[in-house]
C-alpha cells in the first residue's frame, strides 16, 4: 500500500529490511506543510508491509525521534521478530539512532 508511494524497499531479510523514504510522497504536503514529519502510523504500517503481516492490535507503541524526509531519501532499518500473536518490531535511522519502537498484534 504505501511502498512505492512513500518509500521502497532497498533490501530485506529475515527479520530486517532497509527502506527509503520517498520525499516526493505527498504524504509530506498534507503532514505538516511547511515542516514535513513522516506520519507515525505510516512507520507502523510499512512494518506490517514489511513483514507481510495485517495488524490485530497495538500493544505498545513508542516512537522516540521525529522521522523527516530528507532530499537524498531518508534511510530506515527495520528490525523484527515474531513469536505467536504478536511482532516486536524496532525502526532506526541509518545513524543508529532508534526513532520508533512497538509490540503489534499480528
Amino acid at each position: 500500500m504505501l511502498e512505492g508511494f512513500l518509500y521502497k524497499t532497498l533490501e530485506k531479510g529475515d527479520g530486517c529490511a532497509q527502506v527509503q523514504l520517498l520525499p516526493e510522497s505527498p504524504i509530506y504536503a498534507a503532514h505538516f506543510p511547511g515542516f514535513p514529519v513522516t506520519p507515525g502510523v505510516t512507520l507502523v504500517q510499512m512494518a506490517l508491509e514489511l513483514m507481510g503481516k495485517k495488524l490485530l492490535g497495538a500493544k505498545d507503541i513508542k516512537f522516540v525521534v521525529p522521522v523527516l524526509p530528507s532530499k537524498e531519501g531518508t534511510v530506515l532499518k527495520y528490525e523484527w521478530t515474531v513469536a505467536e500473536d504478536r511482532a516486536d518490531v524496532s525502526v532506526f535511522l541509518s545513524d543508529g539512532t532508534l526513532c520508533a519502537k512497538m509490540t503489534l498484534g499480528v
